[in-house]
This record gives C-alpha cells, structure tokens and sequence, in this order.
C-alpha cells in the first residue's frame, strides 16, 4: 500500500514537559507577568518561555519572543540563559521547516554549552541536530548523534530521556524501511510513556507507531495508535500533532477510496497547521492534498496545488518533496493533455535527480575523504599517545627519583634528629649529675658546718659556761665567806655578778641558735616570751604581748637569720624598758603583701627624732635586719610612744 504519510520528528528542545492547561491560558499568564516585571531579569526568562509555548499554536509569534528573549539576554550577559534560547529558536525554526536556520541556532547552542562543561545541554543539543540530520536524509549522522546522546542519557540513568532518543533512534530505522527494528525501538518507548502518563510525549510516539504498522501493511493497529496520538494531543494542545494525526488517518482513508472521510480530514488536519502556521506542514498538507486530488482525477485542483507547493520546495531545497511533486505534476500535465508541460517537468526530474546523483556521489567522496582524515588523525593521536607515554614514563622516573631522595632526606632527618635528642638526653643527664653533685656537696658543707657548730656549741657550753659559772660562784662565796663592809665594793661584786649571768642567758641563746639548722616564728615566739616573762618579772608595772599569725608559725629562717631576728626584737624591748618607762609593750608578726611584717610597739614618753642622737642599739638593730635582707623603719613622737617596724621578703 502506497500512502502518503507525515511522520512528527520529536525535538528534544521543545517537548520536554507537558500541559497542565490550555497553552493559550498559560500563554495569557505569562503575558501578565511580563507587565508586572519590565525591566528585569525575569523578562528574558518570560519571552523563553512564550517562545516555546507559541511554537504549539502559531510559529512567527514564537519567533518573535524569541528575538526579545536572545536581545535580553545577550543585554544580561546570561550564557545559561542565551544558550536556552537559541535551541527554542533552533525548536521553532524545525517545526517551521526551515533546517538551516534551526541548525544554525542549535550549533550557537552548542557552543555555548560546550564552553560551560554542559553534558545534559550537549546530549539534548545532539538529539536535536540528528533530527535535522534525519531530515536532511543525512541517516548515518544523525545516527551517530542519536547515539551519542543515548549515551550520556544513558550513563545518569534519565529513563524518560533515554526513552525519548530510542524513539527517535526508531525513527531512523522507519526511514531505511527496516520496519521489524522500528517496531521494536518505538513499541518499547510507548509502553514506558504509557506507563508513566507522559501525555506530551505520547503525541509523538504513538504517532510513530502508526506509522510503522502503516508501512507493515496494519492500517487497524495504524489507526488506532494515530487515535491515540491525536486524542493526547488535544489533551495537551499540541496542533502540530493534531495536525499530523488527521492527516495520516486522511491518507488512509484516500487510499481506501473513501473521498469524501479523506477530505473532511484533510480539512481538519488544515484547520489546525493553519492555527499553527508552520510553512513546512502547510505546503506538505498541500502536497498531501494534491495527491488526493490526483487519485480522484481532480487535476485542475491537484495542479494548483502542485504548482504552490513546487515553488516552497525548490526554495528550501527539499529535494525528496520536490521530487514528488515534479512527478505529480507530469501525471497531472499529462492527463490534461499538456505535452510541453510533461516536457518540462521530466526535464526537471531528471536534471533534479542528476543533482541528487551528484550529490550522493559527493556525499560518498566526502565520507572517503572523512575516513582518510579521521585514520590520518587516529595515526597522529597514536603518535602523540606514544610521546605522551614516553614523557609520562620520564615523569615517572622522575617522580621516583625525587621520592627516593626525599626517603633518604628523611631518614638522614630522623637520624639527626636522634642523635640531637640523645645529646640532649646526655647533656641533660650530665646536668642532673653536677646538680646531683653539688646538692651531695652543699649537704656535706652543711652537715661539716653543723658538726663545727655543735663542736663550737659543747666548746662554749663546757669552758666558757663553765667558767661563767665558776666565776659567780666564786663571787657568791667571797661575799658570804668574808663580811664585806665597803658598800662599792660589794656593788663592784654583784654587778660582776650580774654581767656574768647576762652573758650566761646570752651565751645559752647563741648555743640555741647554733645547734638549730632551721628557727621557725614559732621557736622565737618561745624564746621571746621566755626573755618577756623575765622582764615582767622586773617591771610588774609594764604588760607585755606576743603575737604571731598562725599562718606564719611554720615559717623558717636559717640560724643566722632566726638569731638576727630574736636580737633585734630583744634590743627593741629592752631599750622599751630601760628609757621609754612604757605601760604597755606589744609584739605583732603578720603577713603582708609583700612578706612578713614585724612590729615593735610601746606607748612611752618617745623621743624627737631630729634632735636624738641614736645609740649603738639602734645601729646594731638596723645592721641585723640589713643583713638578713629586710628593712628596719623606727618612728617616735615626745609622749607618743615608739614604733620598730621590720619588713622581711618571702623567701
């Protein structure tokens, strides 16, 4: 069965998501959204999107948002932007028929992508030129491009995609007449649409399908799938789809002698690519139209048409349309009785078919030419493959020799590194083993030292202590043995006496002191109350105090230190006691921020200090506290008492 049937390309580009509503309605909504937004960066993104939704219903105003929505985004220097723009221009340009043009915009597309590393965009853009390919009857590459696309599609696993490019890839089976392969590609592309309600996508596909079961001679299974297609595409306002289906459903029922069906289908599928205005499937539907004609020996009406659609086509050089139509036009001419007119146009069939042997031949010499540059090229890759090995290899050993150095350059680290540790472990060894040393050392001068005192100590206890002793017994016994009448003499004995026993108490507290390594606050708070009961003893008028904060009870002083101390406070009370003629005498040891703070008080009849010239007591006391590294501060006032105050650093 010979009919004549137009097969809907899907353009990837441009069906890519289905209605939710009216195309018109949305149409309207994004119109209101321009008015709302002028001026801004969402107008280019509305004129993009009312370019594709009128490539549904009417191509020169899809091609006019298109030109505003590339001018506005060329103004936004937006390249994601601009590159969507250019496939819906390159989609509508397709649907016009114009392949020049559509290829011209996919390939600024293309580019474009290409530049931003765009896999997804390049894959749609391949689609979109294999269909151009197919169209141009250029099979092998737009296979190639199909394939490629698949590929990608295929690797992110994007079913609905893949599903898409299969149908596509079906497509190109049906034009080599390899229907068995055909079917099988497009089958399983309407099954999946089918399954997942992708309406949009089942205009095309089940359109297709018909197709397949036409050329298998099944116009029962070809119809039904064009019912189909045509039902989805009204459901989703798709006119070219519409369009198509009436028009293959019209073919069928030409050839089946029914007329009067066809041309009230012919006029539906009419009605809707004029709503479209599509050149291409207008004069294609002429085409159509004419053929009818001829079949129902309507020349006159079927020449008419011919002669519109033969002029469209030698334009835009569809050259397989053209060939038709040349020969129509001779059956028409013919049965009209038109000899020159037969005349000229087999003239013209056979110089257009000369073209189109021409054409092939070049075609072919092209690809021999391709295939030689393509195996130059591969000879050239494999040479620059085996330099780049040969450098990488080099590399390589490069890399190895500077790894093997730097193994090394780490170890010679780590041995330096070890061998400055364990001299410092040495050094640091050695540094214990002299401190070490010199503690030994400084205990053995010490313990030396503490034997010499204790030496010295039983030396002053044993003769001089015994010689004091002897001396005040003697003094005792002359006084009780003999009647001593003369008064100075007697008081020349006792203060002999007396001196004697003086330096007994003093000799006993420096015999004190040198047997101690260490003198606490609290052995001199002893001594001192010791010396301060004494005292009392002497002047019952005068009350004595001592206190020491506990804080402090446990501080030590060397021996050195601790006697300096106790003289000092020593001197200070006795000078109190002898010129001062105190009521009161009090002794305060407490902390300060500094250290430790001592004060010596009374509340006798003081001094002028200006006027005073100190004693040796007062020396001595400044000379002692000096010594052990304090500060002595003395402060009187005439019948305002005295103040000692002896400030000692912490140790």
């Amino acid at each position: 069965m010979k009919t004549n049937i137009c097969i809907l390309w899907l353009l990837f580009g441009v069906v890519n998501l289905g209605f939710a509503q009216n195309a018109q309605d949305i149409i309207d909504g994004l119109k209101k959204d321009l008015k709302a937004n002028p001026e801004t960066k969402k107008t280019a993104s509305i004129y993009s999107d009312l370019t594709w939704y009128y490539s549904k219903i009417s191509i020169d105003s899809a091609l006019h948002y298109g030109s505003k929505a590339l001018s506005e985004s060329k103004k936004l220097n937006d390249s994601t932007l601009m590159a969507q723009v250019y496939s819906d221009i390159g989609a509508v340009y397709f649907i016009k028929g114009d392949f020049v043009n559509s290829k011209q915009n996919y390939l600024s597309a293309y580019k474009i992508r290409k530049l931003r590393k765009d896999s997804r965009g390049l894959a749609k853009i391949n689609n979109n030129l294999a269909n151009i390919y197919e169209k141009t009857n250029q099979y092998k590459a737009a296979m190639a491009s199909f394939i490629e696309a698949l590929s990608y599609f295929e690797s992110i696993k994007d079913e609905k995609n893949i599903g898409i490019i299969k149908g596509n890839i079906g497509l190109i089976h049906l034009k080599l007449k390899n229907y068995p392969k055909a079917l099988q590609y497009i089958q399983e592309v309407v099954a999946y649409q089918e399954k997942n309600n992708f309406t949009e996508d089942l205009c095309v596909s089940c359109l297709n399908l018909g197709n397949v079961y036409l050329n298998l001679n099944d116009t029962i299974n070809a119809l039904k799938f064009y019912n189909k297609s045509i039902k989805a595409c009204t459901a989703v306002g798709n006119k070219k789809g519409i369009s198509s289906g009436f028009n293959n459903i019209a073919s069928i029922k030409s050839e089946q002698k029914k007329s009067k069906d066809a041309l009230a289908l012919y006029q539906k599928s009419k009605q809707a690519r004029e709503e479209l205005n599509s050149d291409l499937d207008k004069t294609n539907f002429d085409l159509n139209l004419a053929t009818n004609f001829l079949a129902n020996n309507k020349f006159k009406e079927a020449k008419a048409l011919l002669l519109r659609t033969r002029k469209f086509y030698e334009q835009t050089r569809h050259n397989e349309k053209l060939q038709k139509n040349y020969k129509c036009l001779i059956k028409v001419c013919s049965h009209l009785n038109q000899p020159d007119s037969v005349g000229f146009y087999i003239d013209k069939l056979a110089v257009l078919n000369e073209e189109l042997l021409v054409s092939k031949a070049e075609k072919q010499t092209a690809e021999l030419e391709t295939k030689y540059q393509t195996e130059k090229k591969e000879r050239l890759i494999q040479k620059s493959k085996a330099e780049i090995a040969t450098r990488e290899l080099e590399i390589k050993r490069k890399e190895t020799q500077f790894l093997i150095l730097g193994l090394i350059s780490l170890a010679l680290l780590i041995i330096i590194y070890l061998v400055y540790r364990q001299q410092k472990l040495k050094n640091k060894q050695q540094e214990q083993e002299y401190e070490l040393k010199s503690a030994i050392a400084k205990i053995e001068t010490q313990n030396k030292l503490q034997e010499q005192r204790l030496a010295i100590s039983r030396d002053l206890h044993d003769n001089i202590g015994s010689q004091l002793t002897f001396i005040i017994s003697s003094i005792d016994n002359i006084k009780y043995a003999f009647d001593i009448q003369n008064a100075k003499l007697d008081s020349k004995l006792n203060s002999i006496s007396n001196f004697a026993k003086s330096t007994i108490i003093e000799l006993r507290d420096t015999i004190w002191a040198m047997n101690k390594s260490e003198i606490t606050f609290e052995d001199l708070q002893a001594r001192i109350h010791n010396f301060m009961e004494k005292a009392q003893e002497a002047k019952e008028d005068i009350h004595f105090s001592f206190l020491v904060n506990p804080l402090l009870k446990s501080t030590t002083f060397s021996s050195v230190q601790g006697m300096n101390l106790y003289r000092t406070i020593q001197e200070a009370i006795n000078n109190s006691i002898k010129y001062a003629q105190p009521k009161n005498v009090a002794v305060s040891i407490q902390p300060d921020k500094n250290g430790i703070g001592i004060t010596i008080t009374d509340d006798g009849k003081g001094f002028d200090q200006e006027t005073t010239i100190m004693g040796n007591g007062i020396h001595n006391m400044q000379k002692r506290i000096q010594d052990i590294g304090g500060q002595f501060e003395m402060a009187s006032q005439l019948n305002q008492g005295t103040t000692i105050q002896i400030r000692l650093k912490n140790q």
